[in-house]
């Protein structure tokens, strides 16, 4: 059986484009990137056990939680993408200084995690993916480099966060738009 046009036309191409807060006054782009972005969506699943089961059985699990991870190296190593890798630090955009203090131990502050970070990926068809992870932080450790003949790398593995006064927010968000602008 032959492809379809449709099928050909959702074949994703290129890199991703990454935005802090997307859509807000405090907007970013995140970049530039090496490497792309890698989006992952997981389900912990577990199975009722019974007497007489032949193995999984359908109707018989329950999703116990549910996660994901955007995964992203950045080559900016300006202030502001260096607190985004370490949101459990002290940055202070008018000095320009990250510290780590030992008031940053305990409860992490909700200022610390983004309203989002959004992803968008070209398709064949000239549309985008567009993935929205709300309430996103990295929980990377934090580490960069110096390297002869070469770039320092900062890695970023964001992660959406459930919002516990809000049981209907979503925890992430993947659609189609026609544009970056969508």
């Amino acid at each position: 059986m032959p492809l379809t046009q449709a099928q050909l036309e959702n074949v994703q191409i290129d890199y991703g484009i990454i935005f802090a807060n997307y859509g807000e006054a405090d907007a970013a782009m995140l970049g530039p990137t090496r490497g792309g972005g890698e989006f992952k969506a997981t389900a912990t699943i577990r199975d009722i056990e019974f007497d007489g089961q032949k193995g999984k059985t359908k109707g018989m699990q329950v999703i116990e939680s549910i996660n994901a991870t955007l995964s992203v190296v950045t080559l900016d190593t300006s202030m502001s993408s260096l607190a985004m890798a370490m949101p459990w630090a002290t940055y202070d955009d008018v000095l320009g200084t990250i510290t780590c203090k030992s008031e940053n131990i305990g409860v992490i502050p909700g200022e610390a995690y983004l309203k989002n970070v959004t992803m968008f990926c070209k398709t064949v068809k000239g549309d985008y993916r567009k993935i929205t992870l709300y309430n996103a932080m990295s929980e990377k450790e934090f580490v960069l480099a110096a390297k002869p003949k070469g770039e320092g790398e900062v890695s970023l593995e964001i992660y959406p966060h459930w919002d516990p006064t809000d049981s209907l927010a979503d925890l992430f968000l993947v659609e189609t738009v026609a544009s970056l602008a969508a």
